[in-house]
């Protein structure tokens, strides 16, 4: 039996980088949350990929969710942009 070679992409695990990720955003139906994540890629240095993030109301109006993909350099970029949004009080979860 052979020993797996840990550099051989194939048995890399996790996120690459840099790459292609999404991004998604939930919070209260009254918050502006689609310019909030717009603000938030741009103060993280990411490249939004798709010219208009994805949108949706809960059933219940309740709650929002912002969807949106970006390109990130490094694990820290993601990160960071993942733990401003997750401050912000009108967020309830990111994914």
């Amino acid at each position: 039996m052979t020993t797996p070679d840990p550099d051989s992409p194939a048995d890399v695990t996790g996120f690459v980088f840099p790459g292609r990720f999404e991004l998604t955003v939930m919070g209260d139906a009254d918050a502006d949350l689609l310019a909030l994540v717009a603000s938030e890629m741009r103060a993280a240095g990411v490249e939004r990929l798709e010219c208009e993030p994805r949108e949706k109301i809960s059933s219940g109006g309740r709650f929002r969710s912002i969807s949106a993909s970006f390109a990130c350099v490094s694990r820290q970029q993601l990160e960071a942009l993942h733990a401003a949004l997750k401050a912000h009080p009108a967020v309830k979860w990111t994914l």
